[in-house]
């Protein structure tokens, strides 16, 4: 099987058709993990959401990753994929009820993603590193599964905290190479034979996925509400922030990003610093999403806190993540990134006690500030 499904070394590797398909599902699964967010606007809702969201994006970067030492074409990669797929639809109708009556369901579809991926790519990989490495894999998401079982037979508080302590765990692994007692890290960032431009790709299609979330979720918002002028503007500033994500992303962060992927040794190093930058992106267009509607849907309400930590806390967060990325990648921070942080943290303040569309203008010209500073440099 080793020989069958396992990419050569070195080997290029493109995103397939069958890759596009299964990460349409993720679409679904960021718009349930919205709407979640939506139902309650408060901070044990929040909480929830940011568990769910974590889980989420962590079952698909595993995926990501681990199908990128495979080769796409061979039919038992292609039924791993349907597979996996289904178990993440699974999981996505599961999540509006995660914490309520559906937490079996949310919960053994997503230990069949992890534990299954882990499984195949052990025997995938049987002979190198790599398959060594994914025993290491496979013994983290069980310690991760004990909790996430716990947690499905517990409920309330209780259910929270373990599955916030799975979500810790997962990443714990992911954040130390899934080392392991006696066994210690089976790869290095540098000894991955990771196939940069593929891994570059799907990380492009998810941000695109989650960005595309945002301009469903305005205008579902839009059309949801009787017409007004107000709302008219709010949508026209909302979907302006969006274009101004976009904008800072693809206009310098990701042309970075392959820059260097393409001149180093092992993409490795790129691709694992561009999985945690992707991760608190995905966080705050979430919260921006939630903003933007509540904007949209109430123009000329007054301030809430939770509105003002989605509505500025959510492009912070963004900024932040580039600046996360683009200092470990290039050894400096942009100007622009470090002013645009300042400037959301005033405007916050200053726009407390105004309204909603106020508050979305407020942080949508920042992101257009920055974007222009982009595409001046």
């Amino acid at each position: 099987m080793r020989i069958a499904v396992s990419r050569s070394p070195n080997a290029e590797r493109v995103v397939t058709p069958l890759e596009l398909f299964f990460d349409l599902v993720y679409v679904f699964a960021i718009g349930q993990i919205s709407h979640h967010l939506l139902e309650h606007v408060d901070l044990r809702t929040a909480i929830e959401t940011v568990i769910l969201a974590l889980a989420v994006f962590y079952a698909w970067y595993m995926t990501a990753w681990g199908a990128n030492w495979l080769e796409p074409d061979r039919l038992p990669v292609r039924l791993l994929l349907v597979g996996l797929m289904f178990a993440s639809l699974l999981m996505s109708v599961a999540i509006a009820e995660a914490f309520v009556g559906r937490a079996w369901l949310f919960v053994a579809s997503y230990l069949l993603l992890q534990i299954g991926r882990a499984v195949f790519l052990i025997v995938a990989l049987r002979g190198r590193p790599l398959g060594e490495h994914f025993v290491n894999v496979l013994v983290w998401e069980l310690l991760a599964g004990g909790l996430w079982v716990a947690g499905a037979i517990a409920d309330g508080t209780t259910r929270l905290m373990l599955w916030g302590f799975a979500v810790v765990v997962n990443y714990c692994g992911a954040g130390t190479l899934h080392w392991l007692p006696g066994r210690g890290q089976r790869v290095s960032l540098g000894q991955t034979d990771i196939a940069g431009e593929h891994l570059i790709e799907r990380f492009r299609l998810f941000f695109l996925i989650v960005l595309g979330e945002s301009v469903l979720t305005a205008g579902n918002a839009f059309t949801d509400e009787p017409f007004e002028i107000e709302r008219l503007l709010a949508l026209a500033i909302g979907f302006t922030g969006t274009v101004a994500l976009w904008w800072c992303y693809f206009q310098r962060t990701e042309a970075i990003g392959i820059e260097v992927a393409e001149n180093a040794a092992d993409a490795g190093g790129v691709g694992w610093w561009a999985t945690w930058t992707l991760m608190l992106m995905v966080l705050a267009l979430i919260g921006i999403a939630v903003g933007d509607e509540l904007a949209i849907a109430h123009p000329g309400d007054e301030a809430t806190l939770g509105f003002t930590i989605f509505t500025f806390g959510g492009p912070a967060l963004f900024l932040l993540a580039q600046v996360f990325f683009l200092r470990n990648v290039l050894g400096y921070v942009p100007r622009s990134r470090l002013l645009g942080l300042v400037a959301l943290a005033i405007l916050a303040l200053a726009t407390a006690p105004l309204t909603l569309i106020v508050g979305i203008a407020a942080s949508s010209a920042v992101l257009v500030a920055v974007a222009i500073a982009d595409s001046v440099r």
